[in-house]
């Protein structure tokens, strides 16, 4: 158990990590498809590392103006409707 508890704890959260990630994806987006026979994914998911790149590494400041500690990023409309998107999917989560 001493040698292999740090690679089963990176596993669990890899596994939490994809998991979440889909979820995520899955309550931000309509399903694509209906049932299929040959089962065919009902959703497109995206790889956790387009959403990185999309969501997490974007460029932004931190401002404040009257106070309040705001996310400013570049005026593009789609990055807007990303961001909502999933700004929806977590408040409906929680």
């Amino acid at each position: 158990m001493r040698r292999w508890g740090g690679n089963q704890l990176y596993t669990m959260a890899s596994i939490m990590a994809h998991n979440l990630t889909r979820e995520l994806q899955m309550a931000a987006r309509p399903k694509e498809k209906g049932t299929t026979e040959k089962r065919a994914p009902l959703w497109r998911f995206d790889e956790l590392q387009t959403l990185r790149h999309l969501i997490i590494q974007r460029a932004g400041r931190l401002t404040s103006p009257k106070n309040q500690l705001t996310l400013t990023l570049n005026g593009n409309e789609s990055v807007q409707r990303d961001f909502f998107m999933f700004l929806d999917a977590f408040n409906k989560a929680a």
